[in-house]
């Protein structure tokens, strides 16, 4: 019975101390990023923190706009850049490699004569 005890009092303990790191930790540390915060046509996502930066990317697909914010821990928030992407979709090399391929580039080389 004394080992079952003990077994059970360690187990305890280390229940407490879990609990303990759950309550007291420091939660300014991280931040999730979530991609659910959407009014109608118009959703923000949280990137990845950055020293003491934190960007926020805010989306409005109606006007298709990208903006870029930044929190800073001190307690401002800025926006550091803005893009329109509604002719980025109509590029005709939209989702496929850019330029020629090595072999192309490597035959029109070995065609132009060396000076």
């Amino acid at each position: 019975m004394r080992k079952v005890d003990k077994v059970n009092t360690l187990l305890l303990i280390i229940i407490a101390l879990l609990l303990m790191i759950l309550i007291f930790r420091n939660t300014t540390n991280y931040v999730i990023a979530q991609g659910d915060g959407s009014a109608q046509q118009v959703f923000g996502v949280v990137g990845g923190q950055l020293g003491s930066r934190q960007p926020f990317y805010l989306v409005d697909t109606e006007e298709q706009i990208i903006m870029v914010y930044e929190y800073f821990q001190g307690g401002s928030l800025g926006l550091v850049a803005a893009r329109n992407y509604k002719y980025d979709k109509k590029l005709q090399h939209y989702g496929k490699p850019f330029g020629a391929s090595i072999e192309d580039v490597k035959a029109e080389l070995l065609k132009t004569p060396i000076k």
